[in-house]
């Protein structure tokens, strides 16, 4: 269900909210159909629902990124800004961190973190600006880098308290040092959906 959400965005972006209804009717029909203790099925319903959605409707957001007007450019930037800004946080936190951010969901990180994380984005969006994406005004560059950087950190920490809630540190060690490719990706799936409708939107 995953990958036919991500097909519809990627050949008939139009009926993405058709398929998220179908998708939430399949899911309960199919809880209906496999429950075991009825007591669960909410949670199990919902968790189900919001596997589908999360990842594949939100970073699919990158198809419909890549068929606007220097959309190939653009996926470069959402990249280099949300990794950007978490290489800066981390760093920074490292060096300078001393008040906690969200201490109950990702105890290592800081306020000064987040203020390096977004110093980051907005120097890669200075350096995109530059380089291949002129086309940006000076105010693109800094709205982006507050969108991004803000909300790119805020998925991360999304991520981190749905780890939490199931009692693991990495979505998987599919790569090494750095966990699943969730790990990876929680900043792009907040990130890439608000770069979109921005630039459709504003620009």
């Amino acid at each position: 269900m995953g990958l036919a959400l991500a097909g519809t965005l990627y050949f008939k972006p139009a009926l993405a909210g058709v398929a998220l209804l179908l998708f939430l009717m399949l899911t309960l029909l199919y809880t209906l159909v496999n429950f075991q203790d009825i007591q669960k099925t909410l949670t199990e319903s919902a968790i189900l629902f919001l596997g589908i959605v999360y990842l594949p409707g939100f970073v699919s957001h990158l198809f419909l990124i890549r068929d606007l007007p220097e959309g190939r450019g653009l996926i470069i930037l959402v990249l280099l800004m949300t990794w950007g800004a978490d290489a800066g946080a981390y760093y920074i936190g490292r060096a300078f961190g001393k008040n906690k951010l969200a201490p109950r969901v990702s105890p290592n990180k800081t306020l000064e973190g987040a203020a390096g994380g977004l110093a980051t984005t907005l120097a890669t969006g200075i350096i995109a600006k530059l380089s291949f994406l002129s086309f940006l005004s000076w105010g693109d560059v800094g709205a982006l880098a507050l969108l991004l950087g803000i909300f790119g950190q805020l998925g991360d920490l999304c991520e981190s308290m749905l780890k939490r809630a199931a009692g693991v540190k990495d979505s998987s060690s599919i790569i090494p040092a750095h966990g699943g490719l969730f790990d990876k990706l929680d900043s792009i799936a907040f990130a890439a959906p608000l770069l979109y409708y921005y630039m459709v939107f504003a620009k």
